[in-house]
């Protein structure tokens, strides 16, 4: 059969595993060995259409083995990368001209991802055997080199099928085709997808699955993938992802056609988990913006996306100069200032009376937090900066244990109460209520004691309360005054007491607090995230609030709020929001905060980071790292690596590479030895990805702050419009 009637029995037996629709091919995972399940009868076929393999059904797993294969990953060969091209004719010709210049083989080769021709110079088994063609090209001027690493193609291969009983066939195949029955997605090594496999032999000899799929099919495969509804559960934010999935899947179609598919699976293309990520709310976003992509002069948009850009994305053309586009171009991850002052809001609350313990510590949050959760009884609950400056006696301590037990769902307090009259005595008295006197008995022994407390005057106390007050401190409970001296000739004042019993309440979640993120504040009280959904909840009169300044919390009359802020609150009995603290970090207002990635710092030593740039530069002992040129976003675009064998700068996305970072949006800090040599690096930095298009955090916080899908794409993507997708058989339809 002709490449073409191939193509059109493979597709045919793909449209009949799918639903109506678009196909695409989806590259999956590569091995020696691959392994296919379902839960109905599946059938294996001939990609020419000449029907079932060996079995006329499959029950059980199927292995499929590619025979003469390497088991291991294939041996490499390293070549030095000179330029990239956008074309392939303008490679052709720079590689002509490497070859008559330097006397060496050079090669062109297609990075699909990237959608450039790179030229390379060069064969060797090690990357050393190429420093002395790096020397030769650094010596004519040439500048941005890289070492890359290309697999060795094998030949021969052909795939051989094992079912469960280790009976084998060998098919001389090197391309078969997997068919589920209907309602049975196929399981590659346990994990479940939609569509027809096919399992192919590529050029390293392994084994690769494709996963010839309908396209809103398989956008419910990636959209949670690559923004997870548990955690970003905004529905606007979520229909952007999803046309832009669908916009860079169909832009994107056939780049690894001489692989065989369309896409990876990978973050490397679009993550794509198949039928195990799939989620209500996404797949709501896949339905409700069927068919949907963005353009832009009326062609589909390389809609490139990143995780979390750091507050502001980079032109392309500084970041992967070959995807350049208007589009493309770098903006704010936040509200311009009028809309950022409209969406301030202010909760009024009590006014802050300070609670202090004699040691001079903040413990006015705990106290509140005793007080409205109805530890406290109601005379202490009403006034606690002034009821608990002094001692407590033993019936009060009684009380507030029993009430904290009560809620933590813990026994009951028994026996006579320990009157609080030393530090130790209030230890042994906390302890021995709430139950945590077993576990100072079973996880502190006598040594421990001394190393905990570190006071010879500790010594003096009975064993118990030593051994309760040392567990205490290990938990954070209890602490010792500014000279690590604890103070042992008097009673604790209640304020002390109050933290303690917070930090052990904690420990059992004992105060109904919820958390999420504000969506909304008005006057008749807050709307709050939480999970796949948002709840509205009223202000009780005069709520407890809580800033933060750092890592330290405030009591505050009156609390500034923005969408995305994350907070934790309680509740009353009628549902009113009576406690409300912001919670950290807070890292200012740009909407893609929300992510944990959104400010990082690494520490590099200079192994570490000679290791990292030894593998794609040849420049002799690391001396230095100068920044040359940062973008709009900030991210560093140009970075001159300096060696004792000389220089090279580094541009675009190869920074990243380079050091092995999160992101190139980062302050370089040098730190040398008394010699002068480098001894680390610091990097202190933001975001995660490229930082080009699409910032999916970011469309989470802008979601959060009201705007639709439409609003959304039209920030990330200037210029551009929505428009319906060409219907086409397939996106592969031009292999044909």
């Amino acid at each position: 059969m002709t490449a073409a009637a191939v193509w059109l029995s493979v597709a045919a037996v793909a449209a009949s595993g799918n639903p109506p629709g678009r196909l695409y091919r989806v590259g999956l995972t590569k091995a020696h060995t691959l392994t296919v399940t379902a839960d109905k009868p599946f059938t294996v076929v001939d990609v020419d259409g000449k029907g079932p393999v060996w079995k006329d059904a499959y029950r059980g797993p199927l292995t499929f083995v590619a025979e003469g294969g390497p088991e291991q990953e294939p041996a490499t060969v390293f070549r030095v990368q000179v330029a990239a091209f956008s074309t392939q004719a303008a490679a052709e010709e720079e590689r002509a001209r490497l070859e008559r210049e330097f006397g060496a083989p050079a090669v062109v080769r297609l990075v699909p991802d990237r959608g450039s021709w790179r030229v390379r110079l060069g064969e060797a088994a090690d990357r050393e055997a190429l420093g002395p063609l790096v020397d030769r090209l650094r010596a004519a001027g040439r500048t941005g080199m890289w070492i890359a690493e290309e697999p060795q193609v094998a030949a021969g291969v052909a795939i051989r099928l094992v079912d469960p009983s280790f009976a084998s066939q060998l098919t001389t195949l090197a391309r078969l085709l997997v068919v589920p029955a209907a309602g049975a997605p196929l399981k590659l090594d346990g994990k479940p997808y939609r569509g027809v496999f096919e399992i192919r032999v590529n050029d390293a000899g392994q084994l690769r699955a494709i996963d010839w799929i309908e396209m809103e099919s398989y956008l419910r495969g990636v959209v949670p993938s690559e923004l997870g509804p548990e955690v970003w559960p905004q529905l606007e934010a979520l229909k952007a992802q999803a046309v832009a999935a669908r916009t860079y899947a169909i832009a994107n179609a056939a780049q690894f056609e001489d692989e065989g598919f369309d896409l990876c699976a990978t973050p490397r293309c679009q993550a794509y988990g198949g039928v195990g990520a799939e989620h209500p709310l996404s797949d709501r976003a896949v339905a409700d913006t069927a068919g949907e992509i963005a353009v832009y002069d009326g062609k589909p948009i390389d809609a490139l996306y990143t995780a979390t850009c750091g507050g502001h994305t980079e032109d392309a053309r500084e970041i992967f100069p070959e995807q350049a586009a208007p589009y493309l171009v770098g903006v704010p991850c936040r509200a311009e200032a009028a809309a950022l002052a409209r969406s301030r809001r202010v909760v009024e609350g009590a006014a802050p009376a300070a609670v202090t313990t004699e040691l001079g510590e903040d413990v006015t949050r705990d106290a509140w937090l005793l007080a409205v959760t109805g530890i406290l009884d109601a005379k202490t609950a009403h006034r606690p900066a002034k009821e608990l400056q002094g001692p407590v006696a033993a019936q009060t301590l009684r009380s507030w244990t029993t009430a904290l037990a009560q809620r933590a769902g813990r026994p009951a307090p028994a026996g006579e109460p320990v009157a609080p009259a030393t530090l130790g005595r209030a230890a042994l008295a906390i302890s021995r209520d709430l139950g945590w006197e077993a576990r100072a008995q079973i996880l502190v022994s006598s040594p421990d004691e001394e190393a905990l407390l570190r006071d010879p005057r500790t010594a003096s106390l009975p064993d118990e309360e030593r051994r309760a007050l040392a567990y205490l401190a290990w938990q954070g409970a209890l602490r010792p005054d500014a000279q690590g001296r604890w103070v042992l000739d008097r009673a604790p004042s209640g304020a002390t007491i109050a933290a303690a019993l917070v930090k052990i309440g904690e420990a059992y979640d004992a105060f109904d607090l919820d958390e999420g993120s504000i969506a909304a504040v008005d006057a008749r009280g807050l709307t709050v995230v939480r999970g796949r959904g948002s709840s509205s909840m009223p202000l009780a009169p005069e709520p407890r609030l809580f800033t933060l300044a750092g890592a330290r919390t405030f009591a505050v009359g009156a609390l500034q709020l923005w969408p995305g802020d994350k907070v934790r609150y309680h509740r009353d009995a009628s549902g009113r929001v009576d406690f409300l603290e912001l919670r950290p970090p807070v890292k200012g207002l740009s909407d893609d905060r929300s992510a944990a990635v959104y400010v990082w710092e690494v520490r590099k030593t200079a192994a570490e980071l000679s290791e990292a740039v030894a593998k794609r530069v040849s420049v002799g002992t690391l001396q230095d790292l100068r920044v040359v040129r940062r973008g709009v976003s900030g991210r560093i675009v140009e970075l001159e690596v300096v060696g004792s064998a000389g220089s090279t700068v580094v541009k675009g996305f190869d920074v990243r590479n380079l050091l092995d970072l999160r992101e190139s949006l980062t302050v370089i800090e040098i730190q040398r030895d008394q010699g002068g040599r480098i001894a680390s690096a610091v990097f202190a930095g933001k975001g995660w990805g490229h930082g080009v298009g699409l910032c999916q955090v970011g469309a989470y916080g802008m979601a959060l702050r009201g705007a639709d899908y439409k609003e959304i794409l039209g920030h990330y993507y200037p210029g551009t419009s929505l428009a319906r997708a060409p219907v086409e058989a397939s996106a592969a339809a031009g292999s044909r």
